[in-house]
């Protein structure tokens, strides 16, 4: 644009000077250049005027959502469908995933209620611990797992008169010695930031070794 003005101030000078002899000398080539340039700052100019439109928009939509939620009030939580508790459902218990004899593995049922008591399908990040608490503190941890909001969607189940989510949850220090095994559930709601915990305690099925030798360890002294 300053050029083009500076390309301008020239002409106008030629023109007076050459004004007697009826002669305008200006180069054919920068008056193109400088046309050239006019219209493109003319289509910038253009584009700016659509893009302060299209952020006014944006900006009254947002005011206009904001408005909205204040008419809601600070308990529009409430009004909504949210985790309120979770329970392990009863099949929770010990599955077979090596063919062997023995379970090796726990599967748990979580189902996430509301308020009222029904099932929801709740986005949030699930932890499962398993112990076995005949052991000794420090030493009855079997495994802990965890699925993160982004995972536990292909966890979901949902058949005839049942909705849950489920989990394998293999043994990972080594196999239980005791028949009974306590599972210990959290579950972080993605849309209220609350921890709900949930505990069972499941029966499985030993191994044959590990069988002999809870036998043995349990034998009273003669």
């Amino acid at each position: 644009m300053k050029r083009c003005i500076a390309l301008a101030s020239v002409a106008m000078g030629l023109v007076l000077a050459l004004s007697s002899s009826g002669c305008v000398l200006v180069p054919k080539k920068d008056l193109d250049d400088c046309q050239a340039e006019l219209q493109a700052s003319k289509e910038e100019l253009t584009e700016l005027q659509r893009g302060r439109g299209e952020l006014h928009r944006l900006i009254a939509g947002q005011q206009k959502q904001i408005q909205t939620l204040m008419k809601l009030g600070d308990k529009r939580l409430e009004k909504l469908f949210h985790v309120a508790k979770i329970e392990l459902g009863r099949y929770t218990g010990g599955l077979d995933t090596d063919g062997k004899e023995g379970h090796d593995a726990i599967k748990v049922f979580l189902r996430p209620l509301d308020k009222s008591g029904s099932v929801i399908k709740a986005a949030g990040r699930v932890k499962i611990q398993l112990y076995d608490l005949a052991e000794k503190p420090g030493e009855n941890l079997l495994g802990e797992y965890v699925w993160d909001v982004d995972e536990i969607s292909g966890h979901w189940s949902s058949a005839a008169f049942t909705y849950h989510y489920s989990f394998e949850c293999p043994f990972k220090s080594r196999k239980p010695d005791h028949e009974e095994i306590t599972v210990r559930a959290e579950f972080t709601d993605y849309l209220t930031g609350k921890t709900f915990s949930a505990q069972k305690v499941c029966k499985i099925r030993l191994s044959a070794r590990t069988g002999d030798k809870k036998t043995t360890t349990t034998k009273p002294a003669e």
